[in-house]
């Protein structure tokens, strides 16, 4: 018989061992289980077990989501999530996520964030693509100069500055909808090699305004190319500003170091500001286009729901919400651009639109519309007036990035 249950301590590492096998990974070694120690601390571990041998696990880590307007939410970020090959096709999958989920809600998480392995598998536990990213290629040397950069002065940190100085900026400065807190071990997973002496380039640097106030951060690798070309490469992991006048400081920055000729970035909003700065736009190539950067499931829909802002318009919209997994977020709710609020004695069929919580998640943080996800028959439409009301009130200024990878 399998028990689902919270990982002891000393389990994890044979826990460790099948989610790696699971991911494709070998066992880690004493070095690597070392580093991951932290992060195992700060998760809410599940692991199936049939007997002594463990089978599969999941877990989530405990950050916050900030949603439109600028609300941050419990949010459990799900990880390590695999199946022992030998056990596969026995529900086990299926039986962590959905005990992880409620667990989740539980402990009054209100939404639940992932980065899918495979795109097939988390809608039908309620999941829906949130936020897209590119991969793009950036190439300084036929971009011309980028306009609207913003006054002040770049500084580089010394390693032992970095842990110190980024994080509460961070905190401070990264606004868009689907941006996530990152946990002490995310940073120092982040910034392993930033952190110390030898090996490649990894360097981080932070602009500050004319008051000497920092407002920005950018985070790179640069390294020779290997091609025999005598170039330099460089690679962008985060780059963060308070404004995009401050995005686009630390990319003129990146664009003026000397004997880089083509910087990348597996991570980047699908609405970059620089685009549109530099005045040759092909200069700026999307390599990956809307990959399905971020994954999110609504536990609690009221308070998810009357947490965010919305835009304005003139007449409410009624939105029904179907959740197989928790009866408490069935119904139907009424949203203008007030906020939102729940209706008591209101049939699904009597509302507006009425759609399944993985489509209400696509549309939260603001990325798609309501009129293409109908178009698409994910919605049922009672009330066709509405889409363009609802595209109106859910549609984000700024596209939903999350930007840190777990």
């Amino acid at each position: 018989m399998v028990e689902i249950r919270a990982t002891q301590t000393e389990e994890r590492r044979r826990v460790a061992n099948v989610v790696s096998a699971a991911l494709l990974h070998s066992y880690p070694d004493d070095e690597t289980w070392d580093k991951s120690s932290p992060s195992w601390d700060a998760s809410d571990s599940l692991s199936a077990w049939e007997g002594d041998e463990c089978l599969g696990h999941a877990a989530g880590y405990r950050v916050d989501t900030i949603v439109p307007g600028g609300a941050r939410l419990a949010t459990s970020a799900i990880a390590r999530v695999g199946v022992k090959a030998t056990a596969r096709r026995r529900g086990l999958a299926s039986g962590l996520m959905r005990q992880l989920l409620v667990e989740a809600a539980g402990r009054g998480q209100v939404l639940a964030s992932l980065r899918a392995s495979e795109a097939v598998i988390y809608a039908r536990f309620g999941f829906g693509i949130a936020g897209l990213a590119s991969e793009i290629r950036f190439r300084p040397g036929e971009a011309g100069p980028i306009g609207g950069v913003a006054p002040g002065s770049m500084r580089l940190l010394e390693p032992d500055e970095i842990l110190t100085a980024l994080p509460p900026l961070y905190d401070r400065i990264a606004s868009r909808p689907g941006i996530i807190t990152r946990p002490e071990f995310f940073w120092k997973r982040y910034f392993e090699d930033a952190l110390k002496q030898g090996g490649d380039a990894h360097l981080a640097a932070v602009h500050s305004d004319p008051s000497g106030t920092d407002d920005g951060f950018v985070h790179y690798h640069v390294k020779w190319d290997d091609t025999g070309t005598f170039e330099g490469k460089g690679e962008i992991f985060d780059l963060f500003g308070a404004t995009p006048a401050v995005d686009l400081a630390l990319w003129s920055y990146i664009a003026d170091i000397d004997l880089i000729r083509v910087w990348t970035a597996e991570e980047r909003p699908v609405d970059d500001t620089v685009r549109l700065a530099i005045p040759n736009q092909r200069a700026y190539t999307v390599t990956n286009g809307g990959w399905d950067e971020q994954w999110l499931r609504l536990l609690d829909v009221d308070a998810a729901l009357s947490a965010r802002t919305y835009g304005d318009v003139a007449d409410a919209v009624t939105i029904a919400v179907d959740d197989d997994l928790f009866d408490a977020n069935n119904g139907v709710w009424s949203i203008d651009g007030n906020g939102a609020k729940r209706l008591g004695g209101v049939q699904s069929h009597a509302a507006d639109l009425a759609t399944d919580v993985r489509t209400l998640a696509t549309t939260y943080l603001g990325g798609f519309r309501w009129s293409a996800l109908a178009a698409a028959g994910r919605v049922e439409v009672h009330d066709p007036t509405a889409l363009t009301r609802a595209d109106t009130l859910f549609l984000s200024p700024d596209a939903p990035f999350c930007g840190s990878f777990f």
